[in-house]
């Protein structure tokens, strides 16, 4: 089954530190609002993306060898965030029903529960930072590694309670000239990805690889995740986006032969 391998073997081990420069303050007249509200904008506005009836694309995931780790139809559903994956070389799938998530002949290393909304998460963030619970810090200026671009940058962080795992967070890479989310750092604190005793990884680096405009909205094409020294971790391309697919609810009802995903992102019983 080759659902969802997404985040590739050797995950937990992984846990190195990326060297991207420490963000330096901006000038007072540039305001967190003024840069998220520009970013939005240049991704398309919010009023086409909240008022689709799901965000729907395929993405396939890559080993740093190149290897295809499998592609994956996902559909989440707009305002409650219900999801489905559908495995696109076989019948297996995740699925998340907003309370609990389970799967048919997944064998894949991370959690469905992980796994359900994580590339909906990395594919939307221009948007995303307007949800309810999002903490946005002031604007700063930094480059990544080896690029002379002066990034504009805005660290995402949420309120105690608000989705899985509050404790993440985004270091948001915005382009000063096009306004475009180049990118992102941020960490991972869903417990059982984790070693015991071990609270988060330390940052990785997304880059998105391209975008494409579908019904009026950028979106990336691919990514590339980044570990210390530009160390490769893994890559995904991303084809088929939709913004009106309709969402099947009758996909929310679990079959016999589903197995429920019982891991804790926080460590503690749910």
């Amino acid at each position: 089954m080759t659902l969802a391998r997404s985040l590739l073997p050797g995950f937990a081990a992984a846990l190195v530190v990326l060297a991207a420069a420490a963000p330096r303050p901006v000038a007072a007249q540039e305001t967190t609002q003024d840069v998220v509200a520009a970013m939005v904008q240049a991704h398309g506005g919010m009023e086409a993306w909240e008022s689709a009836p799901t965000v729907s694309f395929i993405d396939t995931w890559y080993a740093p060898s190149g290897e295809s780790r499998g592609s994956t139809r996902v559909t989440v559903e707009q305002g409650r965030r219900r999801a489905v994956l559908d495995a696109v070389e076989d019948s297996s799938r995740i699925v998340w029903d907003g309370e609990k998530a389970w799967s048919v002949d997944y064998a894949g290393g991370a959690p469905p529960r992980f796994m359900a909304l994580l590339n909906y998460y990395f594919l939307n963030l221009p948007w995303l930072t307007r949800d309810p619970g999002v903490i946005l810090g002031p604007p700063g200026r930094a480059t990544l590694w080896d690029d002379p671009t002066e990034y504009t940058t805005v660290r995402m962080t949420f309120e105690p309670g608000t989705g899985d795992t509050p404790d993440d967070y985004y270091l948001l890479y915005i382009d000063p000239e096009t306004h475009r989310l180049a990118g992102c750092e941020y960490v991972v604190t869903y417990a059982s990805l984790l070693p015991e005793g071990v609270t988060h990884t330390p940052p990785h680096v997304l880059l998105y690889d391209g975008f494409t405009e579908v019904d009026g909205l950028l979106v990336p094409t691919g990514f590339t995740i980044y570990l210390k020294d530009h160390t490769v971790y893994a890559r995904c391309t991303v084809s088929d986006w939709s913004f009106s697919r309709p969402f099947d609810p009758s996909r929310m009802t679990m079959p016999e032969n589903a197995t429920v995903d019982t891991t804790s992102p926080t460590g503690k019983p749910d």
